[in-house]
């Protein structure tokens, strides 16, 4: 990686929740092929500890092959996208998140999903229901929704956002000003009291309050590793989700903040 700055590194890389430092170390490994433990530390200014622990939860999902010193890509990852990527990214607890929220999900719905990896695995589930309407900005949902005939798919058109497989920006804020639906299935970067659900990507960001502004419930869908986090911009204050979905590891400290609020809260195991 040499010793100029990195264009992938902002600055204050501590500041860098686990899933952004992940998601990071993944965006690195993408263009390097190759990451050395004691330089990315040095860069993101966290214990070499921590990039450890790191780069064996991303083998763990497949996602990195640990070596000597650091990791490399997997073989026939090199071109993989990265929504591609976030959908092995603790997968078994989104699936559980998935299933567990699409129980809220009844034939003749009209709701409104995101482009994140979480919600992606809604997919099933709503190819099950009837006279069932979609609104969503994420392309690869879209795509997977095409062949089921019982599923009106709304694609929201924009820019699109080829890491993420979504489209954003002003042509779907102001197609969304003409939609409207029950229920709303949104994921995050983090989920805090004080910023609510919040984004890295502001235009993603941007889309996404269109969205929660066009739905009667705000549904949440998050593993525990988004839990207490924070990031750039919010587009939910914490206080308009009626509903949270989680699953994985999480201090006991944390859900009761988060419980005693009165949100309804979705544990679906470790």
């Amino acid at each position: 990686m040499g010793s100029d700055p990195d264009p992938l590194v902002q600055e204050g890389g501590a500041a860098y929740s686990p899933e952004e430092r992940r998601q990071l170390l993944i965006e690195i490994l993408r263009r390097d092929q190759r990451i050395n433990v004691r330089e990315v530390s040095t860069r993101l200014a966290v214990s070499e500890v921590t990039i450890r622990g790191d780069l064996d939860v991303l083998e763990r999902d497949g996602l990195a092959r640990r070596v000597w010193g650091g990791a490399v890509l997997p073989s026939g990852w090199r071109h993989e996208p990265i929504f591609t990527a976030r959908l092995n990214q603790n997968r078994q607890a989104k699936e559980r998140i998935a299933a567990a929220a699409a129980d809220l999900i009844v034939d003749g719905d009209s709701i409104i999903v995101d482009a994140s990896s979480t919600t992606f695995y809604l997919a099933p589930y709503l190819k099950q229901r009837s006279e069932l309407t979609v609104i969503t900005n994420g392309i690869q949902l879209a795509l997977e929704l095409a062949t089921s005939e019982q599923v009106t798919t709304i694609l929201i058109g924009g820019m699109v956002r080829g890491r993420n497989l979504s489209l954003v920006g002003m042509l779907g804020e102001e197609m969304l000003n003409r939609l409207y639906a029950g229920k709303g299935f949104f994921s995050a970067r983090g989920l805090s009291l004080v910023q609510g659900l919040s984004e890295r990507h502001i235009p993603e960001a941007q889309l996404k309050s269109a969205m929660v502004q066009r739905v009667e419930q705000v549904i949440a869908l998050l593993d525990t590793s988004k839990l207490g986090q924070t990031s750039l911009t919010s587009f939910c204050p914490f206080e308009k989700i009626q509903r949270l979905f989680t699953a994985g590891a999480v201090p006991p400290d944390l859900m009761e903040s988060f419980a005693a609020t009165g949100l309804p809260i979705d544990y679906v195991g470790a």
